[in-house]
């Protein structure tokens, strides 16, 4: 699977998820939203490329209950969607399998802003 592909079906896959905006540019929207980028892994093996997909949650306000609801959406899913810990997306182009290695909230100087933060492990062939 090459990567502009991966980018394009997890970005569909967190939208599914998700129930606040997700982006992985500058957000246009005020907070809660969800901010997401891929980070090379030194974890290939042989024909496999491996990604870290970050996750930060973010909203304005000190109660950060939202925004962990929002990545227990992201990890475990929610109604009709599966999460990304511990799954597989088959594709026509190949597939990944997904598992979370990271997760914590992350404590901000600045009061009043809530920030959570997720990695998972993208196993792609």
């Amino acid at each position: 699977m090459e990567y502009d592909a991966l980018k394009i079906y997890v970005s569909q896959r967190l939208a599914n998820l998700a129930t606040i905006p997700v982006t992985n540019k500058k957000p246009i929207a005020s907070p809660p939203y969800i901010i997401y980028k891929f980070t090379a892994c030194g974890y290939n093996v042989r024909h496999r490329k491996d990604w870290i997909l970050e996750l930060d949650y973010w909203d304005n306000k000190d109660d950060d209950t939202d925004i962990i609801q929002q990545s227990i959406y992201i990890k475990n899913g929610r109604e009709d969607y599966i999460g990304l810990n511990n799954s597989m997306q088959n594709e026509d182009d190949g597939f990944y399998i997904s598992t979370i290695e990271f997760e914590s909230p992350i404590i901000e100087i600045e009061s009043g802003i809530s920030h959570y933060n997720q990695r998972f492990l993208l196993k792609v062939d």
